[in-house]
């Protein structure tokens, strides 16, 4: 796979919840494909992390940031879409998948999902990801990519 993009909500679930989502953080820390992020999305996350639903510290939300950070391929979108109209912050994770000419976005949002892809990019949930790069599900720990 080329470049992937993770939507906040997935990037919370790998890293704040136990479960099948977690392989993502493995597989990111393992190097096993491309991630693509930009300061936005980076931003937002750092916000639910502290928001009052998770209540991690400013400090801790910043530390789990700081160490995504070089795990990642940063981007910086220069290209603004209005195409996702009922919440119009979803369309910086398409800013960003055009920058990073990913392959795909992983989000459970379903203003995303409704769309199937965009502009050649394919729009998938997380356990569609998961199933086509670990088929078994049966990889523990990092996952690597076949």
């Amino acid at each position: 796979m080329k470049a992937v993009v993770f939507d906040t909500n997935v990037w919370v679930s790998a890293l704040a919840f136990r479960g099948r989502l977690r392989d993502l953080w493995y597989g990111v820390v393992a190097g096993s494909w491309d991630v693509a992020v930009s300061d936005e999305i980076l931003g937002e996350l750092k916000r639910v992390l502290m928001g009052r639903k998770l209540g991690y510290p400013p400090e801790m939300a910043e530390l789990i940031v700081g160490n995504l950070r070089p795990l990642v391929r940063l981007v910086h979108p220069t290209r603004k879409v209005r195409f996702v109209v009922r919440d119009p912050d979803d369309n910086r994770i398409l800013e960003c998948a055009l920058s990073a000419g990913a392959e795909a976005v992983v989000t459970g949002d379903r203003d995303l999902l409704e769309l199937g892809s965009f502009q050649g990019i394919r729009i998938m949930e997380p356990g569609a990801f998961l199933e086509e790069i670990d088929p078994a599900g049966d990889t523990p720990g990092p996952l690597v990519v076949r």
